[in-house]
């Protein structure tokens, strides 16, 4: 049997700037990307939030990067073939309060920092957006583009057509980074946290953040025995640096915000704990089944956010949902989603020599 090539291909969670970044990799898929190789049907590249991680790096330097430079460019160079679609995640914008409501704010201030650098078109407004709904319209099968859930249905920002994919008439799927999915509770204890870092321009508090986030938590080692020097000890590995310069960048980090910043994350760590798939089908769930916005009928949900790769099922507005997490390219074997033709989406891990099918997890 013929497999049917994507004709869109949705990743998350690049976290660009964040150690442990499979920036390799994903300069390997954006190579194949372009090179074709999935297939002369492709029209539509998704990243779906998280792409830049700002609550880890600053744009100033996050720019200068050799491999963050090959992705802008390689990603320029797509755009002039198929269509890029960027939604914003948290580690990119602030998500506490009304999100909805200060989306369009929060997203043309993140997209000022960029605005002076050589990769400027990649910052473009017109490609960035909060959630995506692909269903049939008059023109035909559509990938519709809204700042805010008040805009679903009559008033996208921006449509994007998809030749070939045979959509039913009644056939939807919801997109969004999934910081939406998080419970009230946690964002209200979480939010504050990602808001902060992403404001914060101090390198020694980015670099501690990423360094317990990615080394301590993600390694599932207990936070409090660690001290300032083991940290700056692990680092001079972790980064190939001379311990003098190691001390040199954290001379002006003090014990009290090294002992903060271990508070936070251990706030950070309830919120790891809680972000299971189970979890989030109840507050998906509750999402869509919201009675100011008309988000019935969905019969696919694809989000990131928690990291968890997976497809699971539940009833949603009475009607049988298939829900993805499309994974992330930080920590784990990098996943993404295929959408070949109607009705059908495809998880995929993606690895140096093939692609294998993620769909029977």
């Amino acid at each position: 049997m013929i497999e049917t090539k994507p004709k869109i291909l949705v990743v998350s969670d690049i976290h660009l700037g964040s150690l442990d970044c499979e920036r390799d990799l994903f300069i390997q898929f954006l190579q194949n990307v372009l090179t074709g190789d999935f297939g002369d049907e492709l029209q539509t590249l998704v990243i779906l939030g998280d792409f830049i991680d700002l609550c880890m790096d600053v744009p100033e330097r996050l720019l200068k990067r050799e491999k963050v430079q090959k992705i802008f460019s390689l990603l320029l160079d797509i755009k002039k073939s198929i269509n890029l679609v960027i939604v914003l995640g948290n580690h990119e914008i602030p998500v506490t309060g009304d999100y909805d409501e200060k989306f369009k704010r929060r997203e043309l201030k993140y997209l000022i920092k960029f605005k002076n650098s050589s990769f400027s078109e990649l910052f473009d407004k017109d490609l960035y957006c909060q959630y995506l709904l692909l269903k049939n319209r008059d023109e035909g099968a559509m990938l519709s583009l809204y700042d805010s859930r008040e805009q679903i249905e009559n008033k996208p920002i921006n449509k994007i057509k998809v030749k070939g994919l045979d959509l039913d008439m009644e056939y939807k799927c919801f997109l969004t980074h999934g910081y939406q999915f998080d419970s009230d509770l946690y964002r209200f204890f979480v939010g504050p946290i990602w808001k902060s870092l992403i404001s914060n321009n101090k390198f020694e508090v980015k670099e501690t953040y990423d360094y317990f986030w990615n080394e301590v938590v993600k390694e599932k080692r207990k936070i409090k025995p660690i001290k300032l020097d083991q940290m700056k000890k692990e680092l001079v590995v972790l980064k190939k640096m001379p311990k003098e310069t190691m001390d040199r960048l954290f001379s002006g980090l003090s014990n009290l915000e090294f002992n903060l910043i271990k508070t936070n994350m251990r706030i950070m760590t309830k919120w790891e704990r809680a972000s299971h798939p189970d979890y989030y089908f109840e507050e998906i769930k509750a999402f869509l089944e919201n009675d100011k916005y008309d988000l019935s009928k969905i019969n696919h949900v694809i989000y990131g956010h928690t990291h968890h790769s997976g497809i699971s099922y539940g009833n949603i507005n009475n009607l049988k949902v298939e829900i993805l997490n499309s994974g992330s390219w930080q920590h784990m074997q990098p996943t993404y989603i295929e959408i070949p033709t109607k009705g059908k989406l495809n998880l995929k891990v993606y690895d140096k020599k093939t692609t294998n099918s993620l769909e029977n997890l």
